[in-house]
């Protein structure tokens, strides 16, 4: 199953009476962005007959090929990609409309080697005066793009569960933030580090039938060829309206909200890890989950973020 079948959490999803139309808490098939019940019950139809034909005895004698390329490219052809802000199509693959691409605003080079954020010292080498003052409990940190624009309201539907393509735009952002975080060889390290997602809100994820972070992290890991763990850190409910506080009020609302899984000490012992989040505001909460995957053993954890609040 891919996203394009609605390979979605099952507890996210309601199903009809009759054939496989699935559909996202009643609302529309999300692998149509403007499907109607009755054509996505043919799509998935016809989907259910194409993988039927690729797994069909042609195969076993060498007629065709079994990577499904023809048939999900005519159902390209049939359903293009549309951009994940404003609907328009996208071209060729999973991404922004041109329009939209325009309007992303990456993170300047000149930032702190250390929190990732625009600004520094006096030199490329040195950190900016937050960090000289309090060192966090990450070795360094980075950000794809500057938080707003067609970015923030791809991000906002995607967690309203209208994109379910969205990790598949945005892991090529997070996996070159961890390249220039561990070097571009991060996939050949031995030990290769951990991909870690901060963890979601139990209420939330409860809301929503499924976490954001884990599924873009995934994404991030798998275009970087590294090991994914969403079972080493937990999280209690938070307290609402975080983004009015600053960062030392933001740090105590979040103190005691993470925590970790019995068995993330034996897991984590030695290795060094990439942290995952979508949107990083104060940084107080990749901290937190910096601060506890040390505790429990990782040689170094590095941050990388899809957004940053300036």
């Amino acid at each position: 199953m891919s996203w394009r079948t609605c390979s979605w959490r099952r507890s996210a999803r309601t199903t009809t009476s009759r054939g496989c139309g699935w559909t996202l808490r009643g609302s529309r098939c999300p692998s149509l962005p403007r499907g109607r019940p009755g054509a996505v019950r043919r799509v998935h139809r016809a989907e259910r007959g194409l993988a039927g034909w690729r797994r069909g005895p042609g195969n076993a004698a060498g007629r065709f090929r079994d990577d499904g390329a023809v048939a999900f490219g005519v159902l390209d052809l049939l359903f293009p990609h549309r951009c994940p802000a404003c609907d328009a199509l996208a071209g060729g693959g999973p991404g922004f409309c041109p329009r939209c691409a325009a309007g992303l605003v990456a993170v300047p080079e000149a930032v702190c080697p250390v929190c990732g954020r625009p600004g520094g010292g006096d030199g490329p080498c040195l950190a900016c005066a937050e960090c000289r003052a309090e060192r966090p409990p990450f070795e360094a940190a980075g950000s794809a793009w500057l938080f707003g624009g067609p970015l923030a309201e791809a991000l906002g539907r995607f967690k309203a569960g209208e994109i379910p393509e969205f990790p598949a735009i945005a892991a090529p952002s997070l996996a070159t933030v961890a390249r220039r975080l561990f070097g571009p060889g991060v996939g050949e390290m031995r030990p290769r580090p951990l991909a870690v997602a901060v963890p979601a809100d139990p209420v939330r994820l409860t809301r929503r039938g499924f976490d954001p972070g884990t599924l873009v992290g995934a994404a991030a890991a798998r275009r970087l060829g590294l090991t994914f763990r969403s079972d080493l850190l937990g999280s209690a409910p938070r307290p609402r309206a975080q983004r009015a506080l600053s960062r030392v009020e933001r740090r105590r609302a979040l103190a005691g909200v993470f925590f970790l899984r019995p068995h993330a000490s034996a897991v984590l012992a030695g290795r060094e890890v990439l942290l995952l989040d979508d949107v990083r505001t104060t940084g107080s909460t990749t901290a937190a989950c910096a601060r506890l995957l040390r505790r429990a053993g990782a040689a170094a954890v590095r941050v990388a973020t899809l957004a940053l609040v300036e």
